[in-house]
């Protein structure tokens, strides 16, 4: 899920096909090397040069990218209970 909102910001400033190399790139890094992602978006060229860290932590903050997941994940547990 985080690696599809990195993509909706990144693409506008950087193109669709910059912004899914660099979303791979981070993931991979991030993942191979137990590292933060924001580390890994910040060790980006072309990431530092178009946000600020204060962009990248807005992307990476969960509240900005469940959307209505969790109000979803309540009605199905709420129906369960019943």
């Amino acid at each position: 899920m985080i690696s599809e909102c990195i993509m909706m910001y990144l693409a506008p400033r950087l193109g669709r096909m910059t912004a899914h190399s660099i979303v791979y790139r981070t993931c991979m890094k991030a993942y191979e090397e137990e590292a933060q992602m924001k580390d890994a978006l910040l060790a980006e060229p072309e990431v530092h040069e178009a946000f600020t860290e204060t962009e990248i932590d807005y992307m990476l903050d969960p509240h900005n990218y469940l959307g209505l997941a969790t109000t979803f994940a309540d009605r199905v547990l709420e129906k369960y209970a019943k």
